[in-house]
């Protein structure tokens, strides 16, 4: 009986000395690393081209699905885009209020892709794995194009041009397939909108890629 005592403490502290519980940050954070890793370690093994799927064509056509956070409120989104060898293409969005008193009821934009760092990365032989993590950083894109709200009221419509800088994550480890996509924009409204300021908006999308040859092989 006498080594009751013991046990029972060092089951208190043991007790005592586990993390969080699941809802803290930590936990969150440990959790998409580890969703992260089963990515990568879930791929199927293939030969480190560096390409994953990219050259099967020439455009990189894709679909999205989301919404839009700007100004506090939330819209839903759909968009799509395409992208010649994934390195420059066109994007276009069409925004939707989730919020009956929304300051903007819906939006519509277009513009133009730069995916600067996935030529370069290939050609020097940067491109090294694992899947994800090339094709996550090759994504990085830089954006310029214009945009339309319309607020229901025509004194409150606005127009301007927009800035964006953008990303994506692969789920399956390879270009063709389900993408989760984050894009920043900054809105630059028209002069003559008076007391109009640049505005950030974000896009959040679960987007699906799809590579195809649009040119005839020759």
């Amino acid at each position: 009986m006498s080594l009751a005592g013991p046990v029972i403490s060092k089951r208190s502290l043991s007790r005592a000395s586990l993390p969080a519980k699941p809802g803290s940050p930590s936990w969150l954070i440990l959790f998409m690393l580890g969703v992260l890793s089963w990515i990568a370690l879930a791929a199927p093994a293939r030969a480190n081209d560096g390409v994953y799927g990219r050259f099967h064509g020439d455009t990189d056509l894709s679909l999205k699905l989301g919404g839009l956070i700007s100004d506090a409120q939330l819209a839903g989104s759909i968009g799509a885009s395409a992208h010649y060898y994934s390195i420059i293409g066109v994007t276009g969005d069409y925004s939707e209020s989730l919020v009956a008193d929304a300051l903007h009821t819906r939006s519509f934009s277009v513009g133009v892709e730069l995916r600067p760092l996935f030529l370069p990365r290939w050609a020097l032989g940067q491109e090294r794995g694992p899947a994800w993590l090339d094709l996550t950083l090759d994504s990085a894109s830089l954006g310029f194009g214009a945009y339309f709200t319309d607020a229901g009221r025509a004194l409150d419509d606005t127009r301007g041009v927009w800035l964006s800088l953008g990303f994506g994550v692969p789920i399956l480890a390879r270009a063709q397939g389900p993408w989760v996509e984050l894009r920043q924009l900054v809105r630059f409204p028209d002069q003559d909108v008076l007391g109009a300021e640049p505005r950030s908006a974000l896009f959040v999308y679960l987007s699906w890629h799809h590579v195809l040859l649009l040119r005839p092989a020759h």
